[in-house]
């Protein structure tokens, strides 16, 4: 099955780093890395909003900065505007992030292009800035995208998938939701591509056994879930939540494949430790 694939070449990264190396990916960027920029391979680890220490969060200098403290993953949410242009801002609502008022939805590319962050005034990104990152493209990076309301239009999600296809990014991207429909109708869009569903529950293995994994909510769900998503060929990816060396030691024991933190420097660092 085609979940199975793409589920496959997210278990390279996890256990190997070489993702994207046995199909003829380029590497692009700096050649010499440090060890602190190497990602860990023992477990999938997702910068919330990229790396914030220097960046704001939703932007290319935090997804970079992601990248090179060694995440494997750095997030973002993405939105439409008004006339059509993906963008990426992690509320509706741009003054929670920027120093403009309104919501992204309302606002035009023009508009939005306007806007600066409220801590190192940076510009608000499209899309295809953040799939034109040389990091993003290489073996073992992923670059993370959660898709908000905007995309309950059909339109728009075969605007995302055509705009990552033609960067070359179909398998250097993992696309999550918590509307069921988005995730479900981009599977069907192109099935390449590797899509989570965001659950508020554990949802039964039939909902979610097309796609790629789950995201689910450390609160709710046991080594046992985990099991049963991965004897379906699904992946498990914790969401956020304060971290903890106790709540670290709990991540392990589920078995999961990743996770999402706020801190992505502490995770790796745990990570390596038992890579």
């Amino acid at each position: 099955m085609q979940h199975v694939r793409s589920a496959s070449i997210v278990v390279g990264l996890v256990l190997g780093g070489s993702m994207l190396a046995a199909q003829g990916a380029h590497a692009a960027g700096p050649t010499s890395s440090p060890l602190s920029k190497t990602p860990c391979t023992a477990k999938l680890v997702s910068a919330h909003e990229g790396y914030r220490a220097n960046a704001d969060g939703d932007t290319v200098d935090s997804q970079v900065a992601a990248y090179n403290i060694g995440a494997n993953m750095a997030d973002t949410d993405v939105w439409v505007t008004l006339d059509g242009y993906i963008v990426e801002m992690h509320d509706a609502d741009v003054s929670h992030s920027t120093n403009g008022h309104g919501l992204v939805t309302e606002m035009t590319l023009a508009e939005v292009q306007q806007l600066r962050t409220k801590r190192f005034h940076e510009p608000v990104p499209t899309l295809d800035y953040s799939l034109a990152i040389p990091q993003a493209h290489e073996p073992g990076r992923i670059l993370m995208l959660e898709t908000k309301y905007s995309f309950n239009d059909s339109a728009n999600l075969q605007k995302l998938a055509d705009q990552i296809a033609a960067a070359g990014m179909t398998d250097h991207v993992l696309i999550y939701s918590a509307y069921m429909t988005q995730v479900q109708e981009l599977k069907n869009i192109n099935p390449n591509l590797m899509v989570f569903f965001k659950a508020a529950g554990i949802p039964p293995v039939e909902d979610v056994q097309n796609l790629n994994g789950v995201m689910l909510d450390p609160a709710l769900f046991t080594a046992a879930d985990v099991d049963m998503y991965h004897a379906a060929g699904l992946l498990v990816m914790r969401q956020r939540q304060a971290e903890s060396q106790k709540r670290w030691d709990n991540f392990l024991a589920t078995g999961a494949d990743g996770l999402m933190t706020d801190k992505p420097r502490r995770i790796i660092k745990l990570c390596k430790a038992i890579a």
